[in-house]
């Protein structure tokens, strides 16, 4: 079966739901999310980049002398230090993933006493070589980081989302003052060699991951994500911050930039340890 989409109409349809909802063994819950009801097709293509992955890093086999928990998860170990946000009507996930990432793992070794949201907005405006609200590339974004450090959201906030701009690159905060900046990040390793690999660099902080999203995505609610049914509908970067099994599926918890109304209370878990939408081919933990 089939569905075909006007780009004039909505982008969530009773007939794929009812579709899904017939599926067999289903490990999660379609629905259509509060966060897009109502969202035009278009309006939700444009959240996603065409070219997301960069595919030019080395991956390496991260290892750790301890060993890896049955489970792990940041949001028990230290709930304080995660934080989700909104990416609105721009499709600024490379930057949400990245920075955000970025604030976790600073305030996960203390580098920060508590986690400071720092700015996804002064990336997305001043970083030349990714695209804004266009999309852009995992190294690129991180890149960045090494070469500049990054101010707060409190001095420079995020606006992109409200109208879908990049905005220009600014040289003073919102209020006027001098722009402060944090330390650079000091490097990143693609730690995708394989599962294990994965787990271990968890254990250290969280990780960018970036994945394919087909239709079936944009009606989940809940549950342990596979891909059953539609067509690619572009690339998408969140953040991994655990791992677990349940009912003998195993999974990758993560966190995604669309709010704490999507999904469950803004994270997805999605089938761990057989690349389920190339999840387990470009991922990135950050030495901050």
């Amino acid at each position: 079966m089939f569905v075909i989409i006007s780009l004039g109409q909505n982008y969530h349809s009773q007939e794929v739901l009812n579709l899904l909802k017939n599926i067999p063994d289903m490990s999660w819950t379609p629905a259509i999310p509060e966060r897009f009801k109502g969202m035009s097709y278009d309006s939700i293509i444009n959240l996603f980049s065409q070219n997301i992955n960069s595919h030019n890093s080395q991956k390496v086999m991260f290892r750790t002398t301890e060993d890896l928990p049955a489970s792990f998860s940041w949001l028990t170990q230290k709930p304080d230090c995660l934080e989700v946000r909104d990416q609105g009507a721009c499709g600024s996930c490379w930057a949400m993933s990245a920075v955000g990432s970025f604030s976790d793992n600073r305030c996960i070794t203390g580098k920060d006493s508590q986690r400071i949201r720092y700015s996804e907005q002064y990336e997305i405006s001043c970083d030349y070589v990714n695209r804004g609200c266009n999309g852009g590339s995992l190294s690129d974004d991180m890149n960045f980081l090494k070469r500049t450090g990054l101010p707060t959201d409190d001095c420079v906030s995020y606006k992109s989302g409200s109208d879908g701009l990049k905005h220009n690159c600014p040289n003073i905060c919102d209020d006027g003052t001098e722009i402060t900046k944090s330390e650079k990040l000091i490097s990143y390793v693609n730690v995708c060699q394989n599962e294990e690999s994965i787990m271990a660099a968890l254990t250290v902080g969280t990780i960018q991951t970036s994945f394919a999203v087909y239709t079936d995505f944009n009606y989940y609610c809940g549950g342990i994500y596979q891909h059953k049914y539609g067509s690619l509908v572009g690339g998408h970067a969140v953040i991994i911050v655990g791992y677990g099994e349940e009912n003998g599926i195993k999974y990758w918890d993560a966190r995604n930039s669309w709010g704490t109304s999507w999904g469950e209370k803004g994270y997805f878990r999605i089938s761990r340890g057989n690349n389920e939408c190339d999840f387990e081919s470009e991922c990135y933990l950050q030495t901050v």
